[in-house]
């Protein structure tokens, strides 16, 4: 019975594991992205390295009794050897990835932003998991129409609105953007109507238009101000009725 009890831990570990382990091919898919230059993202390496433990574990506590001593040091020697190897590789990422980094280590930086089509405030859908995060672990938002830019760059495009549309499932460009919600996903090009008119992008930044929204970066501050304020208007009004500034 009781090996029986150990077997079912093992599969539900194994079957725990599997959308853990692959998680990573959903991580963060804008060019240069940490997860990028290395054989498997530290999330994947864990994930696999707590596999092989777990397995390990369990197949000493089923079958203890009828291993020997040489094959008990096998099995001990191959817990050690994955726990070090996890280890290791967590810190030869960091330490490589803070070396190489644009900003030579870790970043913290937000930017405020609103959304606006035809004179409504669009959304982006409400955070699913316990991530509670619109995007990813680079780039992201927590619900709260504030960008957040946490982790290592490794090009500055890593931090630019392009990325944190391109993140949160849509894109901005000078003539459009499209993005999801929970209504499902929302796009608009220059030329579509608002009020039975043809309208336009418009892209202020502390209330200053920008031209190639995309490829624009946010200002490397924590706080906002002096933090970034973004507004993002798809509009059939003329440029001096806009309200410029965000909330």
């Amino acid at each position: 019975m009781k090996k029986r009890l150990l077997f079912f831990l093992l599969i539900l570990l194994v079957v725990s594991f599997i959308p853990y382990v692959f998680s990573h091919e959903e991580e963060e898919d804008y060019p240069l992205n940490p997860t990028e230059i290395y054989p498997f993202s530290q999330l994947a390496f864990v994930g696999y390295g707590s596999l092989v433990f777990g397995v390990l574990i369990v197949i000493i506590l089923l079958f203890h009794k009828k291993m020997d001593a040489a094959v008990k040091k096998v099995a001990y020697i191959l817990i050690v050897a994955v726990t070090g190897g996890v280890t290791i590789y967590l810190i030869f990422t960091t330490l490589h990835l803070n070396i190489i980094s644009v900003t030579e280590g870790p970043v913290h930086w937000h930017a405020d932003y609103e959304i606006w089509m035809c004179g409504k405030e669009i959304r982006l859908p409400e955070p699913k998991g316990i991530s509670n995060k619109q995007g990813t672990n680079l780039i992201h938002s927590h619900n709260d129409n504030r960008i957040h830019v946490e982790g290592v760059l490794l090009s500055m495009e890593g931090a630019s609105l392009g990325a944190f549309f391109h993140t949160v499932g849509g894109y901005i460009a000078s003539d459009g953007f499209s993005v999801s919600t929970d209504q499902g996903l929302i796009a608009v090009h220059n030329g579509d109507k608002c009020s039975e008119k043809p309208a336009k992008l418009y892209v202020f930044v502390n209330g200053k238009l920008i031209n190639n929204p995309s490829a624009y970066i946010i200002s490397p501050y924590e706080k906002v101000p002096p933090g970034d304020r973004i507004k993002v208007v798809f509009t059939e009004k003329n440029i001096e009725e806009i309200d410029k500034n965000i909330k």
